[in-house]
């Protein structure tokens, strides 16, 4: 039998452990984040490479050639269908899986309210998020490269939590990437999922929202799609 005495003695050295060793993380909640300072907007804009890429719910799916767009609005449409006369930055992004044997580029976008009094905090009303869906400048140098965090907690189960490390050219020096990097961990990022994205083989095709199967005949190496069509909304 456990005795009372030892029983607590437990508790207390596993709670010791915790607060000396490490820190408990509550994966439901948004981690804590401040904005870059003094951030301009309108610097921001314009093309970028996502030359790495992390998502909390998408540790074993591979992207390739994914580029971004960022442009100013001067409207937003609100979580009821509305349209909101607020100023607003929208993210129009192409991208591909790295294992698409046809190579088909994808496309997607969101638009966040910005507040010009906290430029570098971005927020996105949508019914599927418990409050809004934040997105974070963390550094950016503007002509070269910017690291992006997204947050959004969930009505049920976990966050969901990513990041992109951006650059206007396809590559990075390492020095960079380790400094942008090393910034992750610090908002719950495990850097070990944190993944590059290549653009060696970017040849241009034309962006769709078309996310049809793909598939192999017997006897066949040759890769095509059936001839109906699914409309599937992704919500972006």
């Amino acid at each position: 039998m456990v005795t009372r005495s030892f029983a607590f003695s437990l508790v207390f050295f596993v709670v010791f452990v915790d607060v000396v060793f490490g820190k408990y993380v509550d994966k439901r909640k948004c981690p804590e984040v401040r904005a870059v300072p003094h951030f301009d907007l309108p610097q921001m804009l314009g093309d970028w490479y996502v030359v790495e890429y992390y998502a909390s719910a998408e540790e074993a799916l591979s992207y390739s050639c994914m580029r971004a767009v960022f442009t100013q609005d001067d409207h937003i449409a609100a979580a009821d269908g509305t349209v909101e006369w607020t100023p607003g930055v929208t993210m129009n992004f192409t991208y591909r899986f790295a294992d698409d044997p046809l190579g088909e580029n994808l496309l997607g976008n969101i638009t966040w309210k910005v507040d010009l009094n906290e430029p570098a905090h971005w927020t996105h009303s949508e019914i599927t998020y418990d409050g809004i869906y934040n997105t974070y400048v963390l550094d950016t140098e503007y002509k070269t490269w910017a690291l992006l965090l997204h947050c959004a907690e969930q009505r049920e189960g976990t966050r969901w939590l990513s990041a992109f490390i951006l650059s206007r050219t396809t590559k990075l020096p390492k020095n960079v990437m380790a400094y942008l990097r090393d910034k992750l961990p610090r908002y719950d990022v495990d850097v070990k999922y944190v993944f590059p994205i290549s653009h060696g083989d970017c040849s241009s095709k034309p962006a769709k929202a078309d996310f049809s199967p793909i598939f192999v005949e017997v006897g066949s190496k040759v890769p095509r799609k059936p001839g109906i069509s699914y409309n599937v909304g992704l919500g972006y």
